[in-house]
């Protein structure tokens, strides 16, 4: 449509903050029900936007939740810090951090979640797993040309035992994150963790 002085007239502008709204109550409702009660009414009451706003932006449940798990999804940064134990460390701190947030447990409840319905959600839990697995490649490759590591090392069992005993960590020990000394614990508990692992691995 044009204006009377022949110039398009624009539509509404998107509000800025809308994304970050929807993608909130997205966490929130799917934290809450998983997959099976996950529903675009749920998400545009929960996040206080309309469905024709949510509609306009993602067609589909679908597209509304991969919209918002791949930005809220906890992926692991590049680590280099010269030593293999340095950057199993780093690996190690990186993950308890990420599934102690909200959006980490979310990953978790994904991975149920795509044991029910593989074809949905195969695409999100590839990128979870491709993030921490490249991770954890270039650790090792970097070592075994250091000579820190024996060239048979199986790059996904070590990165199995490290999220492994993480995860345990996150699931079951209550107390470690209620602590006045959780930062010291959790330090104990990573260069305990990283020796364990080497000291399998180098076997």
């Amino acid at each position: 449509m044009e204006s009377t002085d022949g110039t398009a007239r624009r539509g509404r502008p998107r509000d800025p903050a809308m994304e970050s709204r929807v993608y909130d109550a997205v966490v929130d409702v799917y934290w809450r029900t998983g997959w099976a009660g996950f529903t675009i009414d749920a998400v545009a009451k929960s996040g206080g936007v309309g469905r024709a706003a949510i509609y306009r932006r993602w067609p589909t449940k679908e597209a509304l939740l991969t919209g918002a798990l791949e930005n809220v999804l906890p992926l692991v940064d590049p680590i280099d810090t010269g030593t293999l134990t340095g950057d199993l460390t780093e690996l190690a701190r990186q993950l308890l951090r990420g599934y102690r947030d909200s959006s980490g447990l979310i990953a978790v409840r994904v991975a149920l979640d795509a044991r029910v319905y593989p074809d949905l959600l195969e695409a999100l839990t590839a990128t979870i797993s491709t993030s921490r697995f490249v991770a954890t490649r270039d650790i090792v490759r970097r070592a075994v040309s250091r000579g820190e590591l024996p060239e048979h090392v199986r790059t996904t069992l070590l990165l199995e035992m490290l999220t492994g005993a993480v995860l345990s960590r996150v699931l079951f020990a209550h107390d470690a994150t209620e602590a006045p000394s959780a930062a010291t614990a959790d330090d104990t508990y990573i260069d305990g963790l990283v020796d364990a692992v080497l000291a399998s691995v180098r076997r």
